[in-house]
């Protein structure tokens, strides 16, 4: 698949994925004679992850830094797992502060209701 088929396929522009893997967000695609993107199932699913990711607001150094160690391989799998247990933790701890915020925002609904 060419990046624009990616593009569509995932509903996201052909810049943002250019973009993820200058930055590092996402492994470097392999490119055909023609200097042109060639992205295999696996790219794809780097691709998604990346896009779910930045829909749940992680920031783009630790997606950076988990890619840095997925490319190191089976012996990176403990850093990896740690990463990824501390994104979880923190993604827990917005969800209860969202989560405070919505029963606020009820509690405040209900007394304009009574007023």
């Amino acid at each position: 698949m060419n990046i624009q088929q990616v593009a569509e396929k995932l509903s996201i522009s052909a810049d943002t994925i250019r973009r993820w893997e200058r930055l590092g967000m996402i492994p470097p695609i392999t490119r055909d004679s023609d200097g042109l993107r060639t992205f295999t199932d696996t790219d794809i699913r780097w691709v998604e992850y990346a896009k779910l990711l930045n829909m749940m607001n992680v920031s783009p150094d630790f997606q950076i830094e988990y890619v840095k160690l997925a490319m190191l391989g089976k012996k990176a799998i403990p850093a990896r797992q740690s990463l990824l247990q501390e994104q979880l933790n923190q993604l827990k701890e917005d969800h209860q502060c969202l989560t405070d915020r919505i029963n606020e925002m009820e509690k405040m609904v209900e007394k304009e209701e009574i007023a």
